[in-house]
C-alpha cells in the first residue's frame, strides 16, 4: 500500500507474473505523478480504497488510477478486544495520576498531519482546562512538549502504548478529539468509536464517513468551535453517554473485522479469476 511497493511488485511481475491489488492508503492530497508510478499501475488488476470519501478525491485527481477497476472496503478493529471496559479505564486513571478528573485523549503519530498544534490552540480556549493525553511517538514529541509547556497547558505524552492499555485510555477517557484532516480512513476513531468514547473531530478527510452521525464535528480551521463542541461534551454526562453509545453500536454493526475479511476475499478472488 506504499508507492515503492506498487512499483518494486510491477518490475517483478516483468520476470514472475503475479496478480497486484494496491490498498490505496496515502493521507496526502495528491496521489504519485511521475512516470514511472503511472507506467507501474498498468499491472494493477485492483485498488481498494479505505473510503469513498479518499476514492472520489483520488480518482477524480489522478485518471491512471480511475482506469483501473476498484473497490471500496472500509477498515475494521476487533470489537471484542475494543470494547468500553471500566475496570481498564480506572487502572489507565490510577495509573497516570487522572483520579477521577475529566481528561481529553488524541492517539496517533506526533506528526504535523495530526495537527496537534490546532489542539494546543483549541485547549487553551477552554473555560476549564483538562490535561489533554496523548498516545503516541513521532518526531514532532520534543517541539510539541516545548510547545505545551510555554502555554502552560496539561499535555502528557505517554508515547506509544499497549493494546491493553489503549483499550484503558479510551475506556477513561472524557472526550476523544481527532484534529487531522486528511484521513483515509482514521482507525483510531474507529477504535475510540469501539470503546463507547464520546468524539470531537475535524470535518475532513473520511473521519465524517466513519463517525457518521455519532459524533461531534466542527470545521477543521475553527479551534473555537471545536473548542465548544468540546466544553459541550465535557458539561453533559448523558450526552457524552449517549454520543458513546451511538459510536459503540455504529462501529459494531458497520466496522466489524468479519465483514472486511469477506470483502477483501471476495475482491482477490475476483482478480484472481481473470
Amino acid at each position: 500500500d506504499r508507492p515503492r511497493d506498487l512499483r518494486l511488485s510491477a518490475l517483478a511481475s516483468l520476470s514472475y507474473p503475479h496478480v497486484i491489488v494496491n490498498r490505496y492508503n496515502l493521507s496526502r492530497h495528491n496521489p504519485p505523478m511521475d512516470l514511472v508510478s503511472r507506467m507501474a499501475y498498468w499491472k494493477v488488476a485492483m485498488t481498494i480504497f479505505l473510503s469513498r470519501t479518499t476514492a472520489e478525491r483520488t480518482l477524480r485527481s489522478a485518471p491512471y488510477i480511475s482506469r483501473r477497476p476498484y473497490r471500496i472496503i472500509p477498515g475494521a478493529v476487533d470489537t471484542e478486544w475494543f470494547r468500553p471496559s471500566p475496570a481498564d479505564g480506572m487502572k489507565f486513571r490510577a495509573a497516570h495520576d487522572l483520579a477521577d478528573q475529566p481528561f481529553l485523549l488524541a492517539v496517533g503519530s506526533l506528526t504535523a498531519d495530526k495537527r496537534y498544534d490546532f489542539l494546543f490552540e483549541m485547549l487553551s480556549l477552554l473555560g476549564s482546562r483538562p490535561p489533554l493525553v496523548l498516545c503516541g511517538d513521532g518526531p514532532l514529541a520534543g517541539e510539541l512538549s516545548s510547545r505545551a509547556r510555554r502555554a502552560q497547558l496539561d499535555v502528557r505524552f505517554l508515547g506509544h502504548l499497549s493494546p491493553e492499555e489503549l483499550r484503558g485510555a479510551y475506556s477513561a477517557a472524557s472526550c476523544f478529539v481527532h484534529a487531522c484532516a486528511v484521513e483515509t480512513f482514521g482507525l483510531s476513531v474507529l477504535e475510540a468509536m469501539a470503546c463507547g468514547c464520546a468524539i470531537v473531530a475535524a470535518r475532513g478527510g473520511a473521519v465524517p464517513e466513519v463517525l457518521g452521525d455519532t459524533g461531534l464535528l466542527a470545521s477543521p480551521g475553527d479551534a473555537q468551535s471545536y473548542a465548544g463542541l468540546v466544553q459541550k461534551v465535557l458539561a453533559d454526562a448523558r450526552l457524552a453517554t449517549t454520543l458513546g453509545q451511538a459510536a459503540r453500536c455504529r462501529a459494531t454493526q458497520a466496522f466489524s473485522l468479519s465483514s472486511m475479511r469477506q470483502l477483501y476475499t471476495e475482491a482477490v478472488e475476483s482478480v484472481c479469476r481473470l
